[in-house]
């Protein structure tokens, strides 16, 4: 009997979110300069990899209204030069145009003096809109809207038309994380050391769907690291390879030995960052594609190693991790200190995202905070000093517990304009940053995100993460999407209502979990006084499993939550039976089922029918219990030999009885189960399917046949 899986992440989740006055959004693009790519093309080995990160505010409609432009660019040109300009030019491939993106990067007070190892960094940001020179918003909405046609340019003394230029590409963006351990390397170091590493991996694709660009930007928080273990680094990679298994380097951060070794902090607790880009003139560029492919489809596949001069095969390890997301925006303002400052009207529209990784109970383990803040009002030529989460209430003062790297010495943020960006992703490592974020994901209206400057080194503008929660109210539910309102032990329920999460989360950050957990971000449910494991969580739904201890009947839901615990009603109540059979739907629309071929896994759509004959896999849930039992919450691991089979189901495709090969429970889940049934012959176009068990019909879905 051949059997179908699907991950967790492909169960359908819906949310609802409200809108918001304004929002921040970064958005990056990668490209590689090239002196090949002039016009016309220049013959030299220069080459300049960049990452533009386009920081945008935008309005409760969605329009841009202002924001910042950053330039990280990293060149290795073929000798000494003098860089004399750095732009963003409006052009195809193979067409000198404009600029129209500029940098105040010039030939007289601002160039650029590179020695002869051609090795040069520049950081540069560019606000909009601004008239002196002219960059209106139209430009950046273009640029974010077509790509293909801007090109970053690099201009030297030698070449002062331009000695390099690469065509942008959009990226996409995944934060993975991993707790590193000495226990994870093959053979274990044994060594008293820990380390948390943030992987922020960028991939843009080419029109055909490939690989043009990627960029690694690797960060480790480590403790331990003293003279037992080495205090110099001589490797800091990602390898391919499964948990107990050494596996080649792939992508390297080009710490080595010798020259190239970098030293541990005296105190054996520190912190390393390198960006690591990954271009078509590496040598090894088909092998680094593949790996890159695999952290955004399957990092668990992939491990982050650090090495040392006494463990030279690795002091620590671990597999990277998915994380799961919330984002919170946020607008400083200057009135929102305490005391309120009185003045100059400074804001921020801000984003703060935040990836966590999950023990399996639902804490915290880990967690990378991204502290992504616009700031508009300042006077000119202001020193900001500090920004960090303060935990505290409106009105009320806290200390710092998740800080950034900004300070008043060599990290200060200085602005001319009074307008900028800050970007920082931040790894959260110490006790006591963990502890924060365990309470800020159940309450994060006790988390206020504050900005310094040397004016007011106490804060110059602040905000709360979040309003304070109102009281849940459950208003219905529902077999998760579809129309199916009786349910059954064991069954994948949705819950509807009113403020029943702070914010939205799910298992993504629950790595290699064998159970469910009973809350998630503090908010928990009980159907007839059991807790029910959660699989998804935000404000106008929550998705749990059905306890299989629940008993028949009407039974009350009751969502608790930061806000208190959600009142008895009727609408609070759902109908219990041993069995309730519902199809999954992927789309509403078409009343598309959850339906693939046997053959080979595809979802079965009107450009992709089956046959008559065809074995076809239907996913529901509601068929409750299993032989062998399942328990609650458990994701359903096999007995040896065998699989948990379900009742008797039986199907229907057209109108026609469809001959059912089998029906289990799903592994790896928690109220799935999969049926395989036979397409009837006779059946062709749109038809209609649905389950029964029990004498209970399903909803009815659409199967394209052909």
């Amino acid at each position: 009997m051949r059997t179908t899986t699907i991950s967790c992440a492909g169960l359908v989740l819906l949310c609802t979110s409200g809108l918001m006055a304004a929002t921040a959004e970064t958005i990056p693009f990668l490209t590689l300069m090239q002196p090949a790519n002039e016009v016309p093309a220049i013959t030299d080995t220069s080459l300049g990899n960049v990452i533009i990160w386009v920081h945008v505010i935008r309005d409760s409609s969605g329009n841009i209204t202002s924001g910042s432009v950053d330039f990280d660019v990293a060149c290795k040109f073929s000798g000494a030069v003098t860089v004399t300009g750095l732009h963003i030019h409006s052009a195809a491939a193979g067409v000198a145009g404009p600029i129209v993106i500029p940098t105040n990067v010039d030939a007289t007070t601002n160039s650029i003096a590179v020695d002869a190892t051609g090795r040069t960094s520049v950081l540069k940001q560019v606000q909009f809109p601004q008239t002196t020179p002219a960059l209106p918003v139209s430009i950046v909405q273009d640029l974010i809207a077509n790509p293909q046609n801007y090109y970053a340019n690099i201009h030297t003394t030698d070449h002062p038309g331009g000695a390099m230029r690469g065509q942008l590409v959009r990226a996409e963006m995944r934060v993975l994380m991993a707790m590193m351990s000495p226990n994870n390397e093959v053979p274990p170091t044994g060594v008293n050391a820990s380390g948390i590493a943030t992987v922020t991996a960028l991939r843009a694709l080419d029109s055909s769907g490939n690989v043009a660009f990627a960029e690694a930007i690797f960060h480790l928080e480590y403790t331990g690291v003293d003279a037992a273990s080495g205090t110099t680094f001589t490797g800091f990679h990602i390898h391919n390879g499964g948990a107990g298994i050494n596996g080649p380097v792939i992508i390297n951060t080009g710490i080595g030995g010798g020259a190239n070794s970098v030293a541990a902090d005296p105190s054996g607790t520190g912190n390393l960052t390198y960006e690591v880009p990954v271009a078509p003139t590496d040598a090894s560029f088909a092998t680094e594609v593949g790996t890159i492919n695999g952290l955004f489809t399957a990092p668990a596949n992939y491990y982050i190693n650090i090495h040392t001069t006494v463990f030279g095969g690795g002091v620590m390890r671990d597999q990277l991790k998915t994380t799961d997301q919330a984002v919170f925006q946020v607008n400083m303002s200057s009135a929102n200190e305490t005391p309120a400052i009185t003045g100059p009207a400074a804001s921020a529209q801000t984003a703060i995202p935040i990836y966590l990784l999950r023990n399996a109970d639902g804490t915290v383990a880990a967690g990378t905070v991204i502290f992504d803040v616009n700031f508009r009002g300042f006077p000119a030529a202001t020193t900001i000093t500090g920004l960090h989460i303060h935990q505290a209430a409106a009105g009320a003062n806290g200390s710092i517990v998740l800080p950034t790297d900004v300070n008043g010495a060599a990290n200060k943020v200085v602005t001319d304009t009074g307008n900028g960006n800050i970007f920082k992703i931040v790894t959260i490592a110490t006790t006591t940053g963990i502890t924060a974020l365990n309470q800020l994901v159940k309450d994060p209206s006790g988390f206020y995100v504050n900005l310094h400057t040397t004016v007011n080194p106490s804060g110059a503008m602040r905000d709360q993460l979040a309003a304070v929660p109102a009281k849940p109210a459950v208003s219905g539910a529902a077999a998760t999407s579809s129309t199916v309102t009786t349910t059954a032990p064991g069954a994948i329920l949705s819950i509807y209502g009113t403020g029943l999460a702070t914010y939205t989360s799910d298992l993504n950050g629950f790595n290699q979990a064998t159970q469910l957990a009973t809350s998630m971000n503090g908010v928990t449910a009980t159907i007839g006084g059991l807790k029910a494991p959660i699989y998804f969580v935000s404000p106008g739904q929550l998705n749990v499993q059905v306890p299989f201890e629940v008993a028949s009947g009407t039974q009350p839901i009751v969502v608790t939550s930061a806000g208190g615990a959600s009142p008895a009603t009727t609408e609070a109540n759902v109908t219990i039976a041993s069995v309730a059979p519902s199809i999954f739907i992927v789309d509403q629309t078409n009343s598309l089922g959850a339906v693939v071929k046997n053959s080979d896994f595809s979802l079965i759509t009107p450009s992709n029918p089956v046959k008559a004959g065809d074995v076809i896999v239907v996913f529901s849930t509601g068929l409750g219990q299993t032989t062998p039992p399942a328990q609650t919450g458990v994701l359903l691991q096999p007995p040896a030999g065998g699989f948990n089979n379900t009742g008797t189901v039986s199907a229907t495709i057209g109108g026609q009885t469809a001959a059912v090969v089998y029906s289990i429970a799903s592994p790896g889940f928690a109220g799935l189960y999969q049926t395989a049934v036979t397409v009837p012959a006779g059946v062709s176009g749109t038809a209609k399917m649905a389950l029964s068990a029990g004498g209970t019909a399903s909803n009815t879905v659409n199967l394209a046949v052909q």
